[in-house]
């Protein structure tokens, strides 16, 4: 049985192994014995089909299914809560805030936009500027090499 690296895909199956194994799979999920023919299978996939199930079901009978103490799921359940973001409370506080804060973060906000919006609107006027002075003097170099 070949073994893969963590970065190595295995070589596609055929469908009739895929199908046999999901069979197999679905078997031992229901805890029923499985009983589906092998017809279609090479001796190869014979085998690595029969090395796949012998480990299935080698991990069926290790695995038992648990069941959580009641205590410790109440406790998960607390902690995972508390942890939680509170964004219902972030906008209470908002809420509470007096109206002159309010309207100081407004402003604030929207200085700190409109000085952005400025600095980008600059240093695009800044390129095209640039740009059309480059066009300009590129002109200019062409006329005088066309009369000299």
């Amino acid at each position: 049985m070949k073994s893969f690296l963590h970065d190595e895909q295995p070589e596609a199956l055929n469908s009739a192994l895929e199908n046999w194994l999901a069979a197999h799979a679905d078997a031992l999920i229901r805890g029923e014995p499985f009983t589906a023919s092998a017809e279609g299978l090479s001796e190869a996939e014979r085998a690595e089909a029969h090395s796949l199930m012998f480990l299935a079901d080698r991990l069926r009978e290790g695995l038992t299914p648990v069941t959580p103490d009641p205590a410790f799921v109440a406790r998960l359940r607390s902690e995972l809560l508390a942890q939680a973001p509170s964004q219902p409370a972030l906008l209470a506080q908002w809420h509470k805030l007096p109206k002159g804060y309010k309207l100081a973060a407004r402003i604030g906000g929207l200085t700190l936009t409109a000085g952005l919006a400025l600095l980008a609107g600059s240093r695009l006027l800044e390129l095209l500027l640039r740009a059309q002075r480059r066009q300009h003097s590129h002109d200019a170099d062409l006329s005088l090499t066309a009369v000299s």
